[in-house]
């Protein structure tokens, strides 16, 4: 298959007609390849980032030395983890995960903890 050929058969423009199926909203077992395609790069990029290159970040840190009542002491970071992004403690909800749209509408961060 000709890696150009998925793009050739693509919507000339914007279609609303299926917004009242009452499966609108919920992704497909099969995505579209085309899809899948466009955001590969950067859903590849993101797990890199919190998998492997957080890791190496933290080797990457040096330990910090200093002294304390006659005695040296090494502060060294060995691991980081990031949390899933959730709604912030004393907020009344019944699900306590968060996801980017919901964020952009209340104008806040989408961030979990480090």
């Amino acid at each position: 298959m000709d890696p150009g050929s998925r793009w050739r058969n693509l919507p000339s423009g914007p279609s609303l007609k299926h917004l009242t199926d009452p499966s609108y909203g919920i992704p497909r077992e099969q995505q579209k390849a085309a899809l899948q395609e466009l955001t590969r790069a950067h859903v590849e990029s993101f797990n890199y980032a919190v998998h492997e290159g957080l890791g190496l970040a933290v080797q990457a840190i040096p330990p910090f030395e200093f002294a304390f009542k006659d005695e040296r002491i090494s502060f060294t970071i060995l691991d980081a983890v990031i949390s899933p992004p959730t709604v912030p403690k004393g907020t009344i909800c019944k699900e306590a995960n968060v996801y980017p749209a919901e964020c952009r509408g209340r104008r806040s961060t989408y961030r979990g903890k480090l």
